[in-house]
């Protein structure tokens, strides 16, 4: 699979600002495409952040500058970020997150970034195998209204994937 193809399947929704961030990750080998992506999209308020280089291993976070901004200082997610010492603003949180990932534990607060809803963040983190279902994350609560938003995810990466197929490239479809 292509990088882009690869950035449109995971990133999809993230890109079209439909969902705050999403998390991918890399091998080391598509190091000089992810520096692309990021000059490409640099003046388009989309970012490839990268969180950790491991190994042969790139963890980054793809997301609309502002739409991840206004996500993360609503109160109940700066709340839930500041009890596990995050910062106020969206570059120190970065740079805080980037420091958590580093760290021998997954941080999975990192559910706040990507949209994840505070008490299936907390469901997971209290108990990782007492979800009600797993689809773009797992889910702890509200089952029907999070079927509805990760169908929306699918076929927002789903369209952004044939897109693609004919011929356009992400810098075309997100201009």
């Amino acid at each position: 699979m292509s990088f882009e193809a690869s950035l449109a399947q995971h990133c999809g929704a993230a890109m079209a600002g439909i969902k705050p961030a999403s998390l991918a990750v890399c091998g080391a080998g598509r190091a000089a495409d992810l520096a692309a992506f990021r000059e490409a999209f640099a003046g388009k308020g989309i970012r490839a952040e990268i969180l950790l280089k491991r190994g042969e291993r790139i963890t980054y976070l793809v997301f609309r500058e502002e739409k991840l901004r206004v996500h993360l200082s609503r109160t109940e997610n700066a709340a839930f970020l500041a009890a596990f010492g995050y910062p106020d603003g969206m570059e120190e949180r970065l740079l805080f997150l980037k420091v958590r990932m580093a760290g021998n534990c997954f941080p999975h607060e990192v559910g706040i970034f990507l949209g994840y809803p505070a008490e299936d963040v907390l469901g997971y983190m209290r108990d990782p195998g007492g979800c009600i279902f797993s689809g773009a994350w797992k889910v702890y609560s509200e089952p029907e209204k999070k079927r509805a938003l990760f169908a929306r995810y699918k076929k927002c990466s789903g369209c952004i994937v044939r897109r693609l197929a004919c011929g356009e490239t992400l810098a075309e479809i997100f201009r």
